[in-house]
């Protein structure tokens, strides 16, 4: 097959609607990246505590919880962070948020500060229930992993779900379902086993290396975090209205950003002491403070880049939302709690219940003669 009948297979495979991107759950997101399509390598950036993991964790729970059996996507999860306790907690925080509108926080799952109500257990235990609906799905890894152990797993997780045959010569993955797509994360980079002889730079390159071979060779798409310079806020940037991040200001290596096809990094206007930013109101009275955050697209080989998506995020549950323009907003009150921003499935029942159906009276046909 030449390039160009590989390129009409592919837009005929598209115009049968075969090439659409699984969604983010941000729909300008979706828009601007083609939602997330497979053999792609995703990077966010981020400075600590501006809620990388829960931006991650946020796309994976759409994704589970819009679960496609004829479409299925696996994540192995290489999380170098937290334990995978703590990360299924925090799935079941999104999943009871959604579901009945109680918002619980880890501390609250995990009862840290006193023992979780009976009321709030029952809405865990149905969280339960679904997670283990999903759990075949979910390959967490919470130990050490070095570049050669990450590209020796996932290898092997591939297997457990396809399988490799010799076709001409050369050895190709054949998926179990031919439409499967397995997404890798890798949280994060600096967090690595540093195998004996390498720097932490070569251990970050060589897995960013690894993970470009796997991409090509699976139906695998990474989402992989990154740290940011301390230096990316620093007074002096801020002073030249360069506050926003680049590129240039990730951390420990520059091998992610180039190897990636999107770079999406994270920016909390609060903590840089902003009093607007992007038209929003960060500081004072009536405005965003501390809920606001930005994804901005820092690059994008398959669509537009340097798009900048404004967010609210609601930290006690990890959920995120897109906000309107700041010229459709006059409350920015309105944006402040997670009973107003995370749609409820519960409350929208009732609500739809509370709503007086309307009946369709029988007509009576008289005929006059």
């Amino acid at each position: 097959m030449t390039d160009l009948e590989l390129l009409w297979t592919i837009i005929d495979r598209g115009k049968k609607g075969e090439n659409v991107g699984i969604s983010t759950g941000l729909k300008k997101l979706d828009k601007l990246i083609g939602g997330i399509q497979p053999h792609r390598y995703y990077l966010c950036g981020a400075a600590s505590s501006v809620g990388k993991t829960s931006f991650i964790l946020f796309l994976m729970y759409n994704i589970l919880k819009n679960e496609d059996k004829k479409r299925p996507v696996y994540f192995q999860y290489y999380s170098l962070e937290i334990g995978a306790d703590v990360l299924l907690a925090k799935l079941m925080s999104l999943y009871c948020a959604e579901e009945f509108g109680v918002y619980l926080t880890i501390n609250d799952i995990l009862s840290f500060e006193q023992p979780i109500s009976d009321e709030n257990y029952e809405c865990l235990k149905k969280a339960k229930v679904w997670l283990s609906t999903i759990t075949q799905y979910i390959d967490i890894v919470d130990t050490t992993v070095s570049a050669d152990v990450l590209y020796a797993r996932t290898l092997k997780y591939a297997e457990s779900i396809g399988y490799f045959e010799t076709i001409n010569g050369k050895k190709v993955y054949i998926p179990n379902n031919a439409n499967q797509l397995i997404i890798g994360v890798l949280d994060h980079f600096a967090l690595m086993n540093v195998q004996s002889g390498r720097t932490l730079k070569q251990e970050i390159d060589l897995a960013s290396s690894y993970m470009v071979t796997l991409k090509r060779k699976l139906p695998l798409s990474w989402f992989a975090l990154m740290q940011q310079n301390r230096e990316a806020s620093s007074m002096d940037r801020r002073k030249a209205d360069l506050s926003e991040p680049g590129l240039n200001d990730l951390k420990d290596s520059g091998s992610p950003s180039q190897d990636s096809d999107v770079v999406m990094q994270l920016f909390f206007p609060f903590r840089e002491k902003l009093t607007s930013y992007r038209g929003y109101r960060i500081l004072g009275d009536n405005s965003l403070g501390q809920v606001h955050r930005s994804v901005i697209l820092s690059k994008n080989r398959y669509g537009i880049a340097n798009q900048v998506i404004n967010l609210g995020f609601y930290g006690s549950v990890g959920w995120w939302k897109e906000l309107p323009t700041p010229d459709q907003i006059i409350d920015y009150t309105q944006f402040q709690s997670e009973y107003n921003n995370i749609p409820c499935k519960i409350r929208q029942e009732i609500k739809d219940d509370s709503i007086p159906k309307r009946i369709e009276q029988k007509k009576t046909i008289t005929f006059s003669f």
